[in-house]
């Protein structure tokens, strides 16, 4: 007779269940995010689970069950995973990047548009990051020459992993805060900046907001000072007729058209999102000031 213990069977509808009411506290879609941590781990596509029952080994359940208790603490699920998709790419990600939002494909959307008619443009990007903004306007305009900066190295490795990931091999990633390390003229300079008011958010605001990178996220003058800084000196690096684009909250709209016309824009103007809400406004360098 087998005197070892019998081990117990998981299967992935059962625990699938069970983490999807564990995680109904913190998430919106608790069995989708239970779908998508599991079928990581697994190595398999989500849909699997829908035309079969897996049985699941025992030390992928503990791993579940690990990834199930930092998801439930609030760690948000593209870090659990390691990645995010967005502009139908898929970035690694980690705690050294902000986590790239669909609100930002809008600041995407609209450079591509202004990229495809000028003849052989270059294109700053400021505060990578993942690399999102700039990988996915390569990607679309793959003889376009782009610099992408950032202050953090940790951020521009995540970045320059990605870009490579993703088939790219026209942009050109620098340390730089702002424009300290930029000596070129560029016909558009596009940037996500930091942009949100710490004091101003609620507690659970803040714990959702917890494991991303304060550099990344929030910016001192009511959430204005970084996009201050861009508008006040984005002049010099630009060439005449080129573009500024910036990503805002959705109540900085006016804050940033009115900076955009003191500091010599024209043509200036905002594009909600999808929700609706201001989110990019674009302004045009008429002529040196």
């Amino acid at each position: 007779m087998n005197n070892q213990s019998v081990r117990k069977e998981y299967y992935s509808n059962d625990i699938i269940d069970e983490a999807a009411v564990y995680l109904s506290t913190i998430s919106d879609s608790p069995k989708l995010e239970s779908e998508i941590l599991l079928a990581d781990i697994l190595k398999k596509d989500r849909l699997d689970f829908y035309k079969r029952n897996i049985s699941i080994d025992h030390l992928s359940y503990k791993k579940y069950q690990s990834l199930l208790s930092e998801r439930q603490k609030g760690k948000p699920l593209a870090y659990l995973t390691g990645k995010k998709e967005f502009w139908s790419l898929s970035l690694e990600v980690n705690e050294a990047v902000l986590i790239p939002r669909p609100e930002t494909e809008l600041l995407v959307e609209k450079c591509l548009s202004f990229i495809q008619k000028i003849n052989n443009p270059n294109v700053l990007e400021l505060g990578t990051g993942s690399g999102a903004i700039s990988i996915a306007l390569a990607k679309e305009s793959s003889l376009v020459r782009f610099t992408a900066i950032d202050i953090s190295t940790k951020a521009l490795e995540i970045a320059k992993k990605n870009a490579i990931d993703n088939h790219t091999n026209n942009i050109l990633f620098k340390t730089s805060n702002w424009f300290s390390e930029i000596n070129d003229e560029f016909n558009i300079i596009v940037s996500n900046p930091p942009y949100v008011d710490k004091n101003k958010l609620t507690k659970n605001e803040l714990e959702n907001l917890y494991f991303e990178p304060d550099i990344a996220l929030y910016s001192k003058d009511s959430g204005q000072s970084a996009i201050n800084h861009i508008i006040r000196n984005s002049q010099g690096y630009l060439r005449e007729n080129g573009l500024l684009l910036l990503e805002h909250a959705y109540n900085q709209k006016d804050f940033c058209q009115k900076e955009l016309e003191l500091n010599g824009y024209v043509d200036i103007k905002t594009y909600n999102d999808l929700n609706h809400l201001p989110r990019v406004t674009i302004g045009k360098k008429y002529k040196d000031v």
